[in-house]
């Protein structure tokens, strides 16, 4: 009976003998030790000095039949922010003259000083005073050719590179452009920001010739790869069976391209505001559009010898076909036709080689009946 007890008792005594070691062990202290800092704390940041420093490009791009004029405000922010009331106030102002090889009039504003031309692309130096020192308002132009957007991509990217800033999306492009008024219709507007490069880094002017981003350290476009949906806001149409899907972006409504061509023989409807009489007046939109085949000096007799009257959806518009002259470098076609609505011109281009274009004839003009406006 006694063993019995032992075994019993024996694992409870080495569990008290256990907690009484423990108990006896000194308690672990606390230690505090104070190090000194390697390097000072950093401050918060300053949101308005940092914002205060950054460069902005404030422009604005008129468009007169073939060619379009730009009026580029450069400071810093604080400068652009004081000026900006100023310089829509001045692009009021502006009109455009009679022939696109004249430089447009305006009105200064108070204390606006102009400078003589100080390069070809330069045609005109404004300088604009301004609390921390005159800032340079450049007036320049480019020709004017292909699609709208085609042109203002490869310009605001190169504000961006400028800027030191990546590159937009069409859409986010479409997006950030804002309308302001002059005497010929309404300028498209930009206001960017970022860190100027050194003077002679930023990319040149960029023209619409070809692929715009070729040259800019970006990879040509890409087709699109979806369809464009057969209804785009008020539009519906039926699309040939041949035709495949184009290039999409917020300012084309529809887009397809050509069988039988490469990238650039393609069908693109776009809507532009009417406000502008070089998007809404036929003969400026022929001139342009005669440029881009090849064709110059056209007179107004010349026009209506080639525009006749075409019906879509019930409105009366206008339609033309166009082709190169033997003696174009390159031989281009283009169809077009062209319809007012609500405010709005929209335009129905079918451009390529001739040989692609004129076999998708019948088809463009099936697809300009098919068209209806909700």
């Amino acid at each position: 009976m006694l063993k019995t007890a032992l075994t019993v008792l024996l694992p409870w005594i080495v569990v008290l003998t256990a907690i009484f070691s423990i108990g006896c062990r000194p308690q672990e202290q606390i230690k505090i030790y104070t190090v000194p800092r390697t390097s000072p704390p950093r401050s918060p940041v300053d949101v308005d000095a940092v914002t205060s420093e950054l460069d902005h490009i404030l422009v604005a791009i008129l468009p007169q039949q073939d060619k379009a004029w730009f009026f580029k405000l450069v400071g810093k922010a604080p400068a652009i922010a004081r000026q900006r009331e100023t310089f829509k106030a001045f692009l009021a102002t502006i009109k455009l003259a009679d022939s696109a090889e004249e430089l447009p009039s305006w009105e200064l504003p108070e204390g606006w000083r102009e400078e003589p031309p100080t390069s070809k692309l330069r045609l005109a130096t404004l300088l604009v005073p301004d609390e921390s020192g005159s800032i340079e308002l450049a007036v320049s132009s480019l020709p004017l050719s292909g699609e709208w957007e085609d042109f203002l991509v490869p310009n605001v990217t190169r504000w961006l590179g400028q800027l030191r800033r990546s590159p937009l999306t069409t859409e986010t492009i479409d997006r950030l452009a804002k309308k302001w008024a002059t005497q010929s219709g309404p300028a498209t507007v930009f206001e960017l920001s970022g860190v100027m490069s050194s003077p002679g880094a930023g990319i040149p002017h960029a023209g619409a010739g070809g692929d715009p981003h070729v040259g800019m350290g970006l990879p040509p476009t890409s087709v699109a790869s979806a369809e464009v949906p057969p209804e785009e806001g008020a539009l519906k149409y039926k699309k040939p069976k041949a035709w495949l899907p184009g290039k999409q972006s917020g300012m084309r409504k529809a887009a397809f391209l050509l069988p039988g061509g490469g990238s650039s023989d393609e069908v693109v409807v776009t809507s532009f505001s009417a406000a502008s009489p070089q998007m809404a007046e036929v003969a400026p939109n022929v001139r342009r559009w005669a440029g881009q085949v090849g064709m110059t000096s056209l007179a107004d007799a010349d026009i209506e010898k080639l525009t006749e009257p075409i019906s879509i959806s019930g409105l009366d518009g206008t339609y033309l076909e166009l082709i190169s002259p033997d003696e174009a470098a390159a031989q281009r076609a283009i169809y077009v036709a062209m319809v007012k609505r609500q405010g709005m011109v929209w335009f129905f281009k079918m451009n390529g080689t001739p040989e692609v274009v004129s076999g998708q004839r019948a088809a463009f003009r099936e697809f300009l009946e098919s068209v209806r406006f909700e």
